[in-house]
């Protein structure tokens, strides 16, 4: 016994014959009778009474009906919930991403209003922090995945490669150092410098480069976030050292970009819970973060 079965069967009923319930459903009159018949020897009994060309239902069948009709409504609820999940269309969902600041004012919100176009009816929530602050929601179960530098600080995540980026240096528009094509250590020297937070393994990497080549480095300002970098840049309190990959959504006729030859590029991506399987409206999501970054590239000289 098959639902298909079970729905000819039904239809039957309703219509009072093979011919009206083959149009239906859109079926031939044998390949309904056949459905019929099977269904029957299955049972062990007669359903129907054939009589010039009409079925009359017998008691046998009138006990079946109502619960098929059960059946049949529960199959057609199931029936959309599948082309819910197909189409990423279901219910309330929710799904929680945190972000650098930086890109959760610039990269995210048109990211989330392409999304939103494919799954109107999934909720995002926006969460933002620093690298070490992000690794900890995730672990925590606060947000879904998140955008951090590769490899996590922390080991228990799976993790998805979008991006490779360089280090751009920042300055106002008419500093001495808007003529060269690249910047080194060296022209750093005697030269103010915005350096983001510290305990990151990449400000970190960078007080290393700087300390060896450059003892005599200044950092002039402090800050947590690429955007007040770059804000700060273009008033002249300094040259910030940003990663491209973000720098790259700052641009203005303020700012002089130019790529810092450092020692080597960074990885970027999303971490999920190790233990944690991501549902289909995450994965479309992550799908449309590879996406971003690939067309960003990687050049903003």
């Amino acid at each position: 016994m098959n639902f298909k079965q079970l729905e000819i069967f039904k239809t039957i009923m309703d219509t009072g014959s093979t011919i009206s319930a083959a149009s239906q459903l859109g079926l031939s009159q044998s390949a309904i009778s056949r459905q019929l018949a099977a269904l029957e020897e299955e049972i062990g009994r007669e359903l129907f009474l054939r009589e010039k060309g009409r079925l009359k239902p017998k008691p046998e069948a009138f006990l079946l009906v109502g619960e098929i009709d059960e059946v049949a409504q529960s199959m057609a609820k199931l029936r959309t919930k599948i082309g819910d999940i197909r189409t990423g269309i279901f219910g309330e969902a929710l799904i929680r991403v945190a972000f650098p600041h930086s890109l959760a004012t610039t990269m995210l919100p048109p990211l989330i209003a392409r999304f939103k176009a494919d799954h109107p009816r999934v909720t995002v929530e926006i969460l933002s922090g620093p690298y070490d602050a992000i690794e900890r929601m995730v672990r925590g179960r606060v947000a879904d995945l998140g955008f951090v530098r590769l490899p996590p600080e922390e080991p228990g995540f799976n993790t998805v490669s979008l991006s490779s980026s360089g280090t751009t240096c920042v300055m106002p528009a008419g500093h001495p150092l808007a003529s060269k094509e690249t910047i080194d250590v060296n022209d750093l020297a005697r030269n103010d410098l915005i350096l983001l937070g510290r305990q990151r393994i990449n400000r970190n990497e960078l007080e290393h480069e700087l300390r060896r080549m450059v003892p005599s480095y200044r950092c002039s300002l402090e800050v947590h976030s690429v955007e007040t970098a770059c804000v700060c840049a273009a008033q002249g309190l300094g040259i910030a050292i940003v990663p491209t990959l973000i720098a790259a959504y700052f641009q203005s006729e303020k700012l002089i970009m130019r790529p810092f030859r450092s020692t080597k590029e960074a990885d970027y991506g999303i971490i999920t819970k190790a233990d944690s399987a991501l549902s289909w409206s995450c994965e479309a999501f992550v799908d449309l973060m590879r996406q971003e970054t690939q067309q960003t590239g990687a050049d903003v000289a």
